[in-house]
């Protein structure tokens, strides 16, 4: 996210969108949501 400070606003969000997709695919995302809708605390393994 420093880096998407240290450019221009289209090149930052750019940027921001690339490494959000990136993370989004995740199994900790995945891991995050759920435990979010079952009201529960989430167990991340790192991957």
């Amino acid at each position: 996210m420093d880096r998407a400070l240290e450019t221009g606003l289209r090149d930052g969000i750019r940027y921001e969108r690339r490494v959000f997709h990136a993370l989004f695919a995740t199994h900790d995302q995945k891991e995050g949501m759920t435990a979010f809708l079952e009201k529960r605390t989430p167990r991340f393994t790192g991957r």
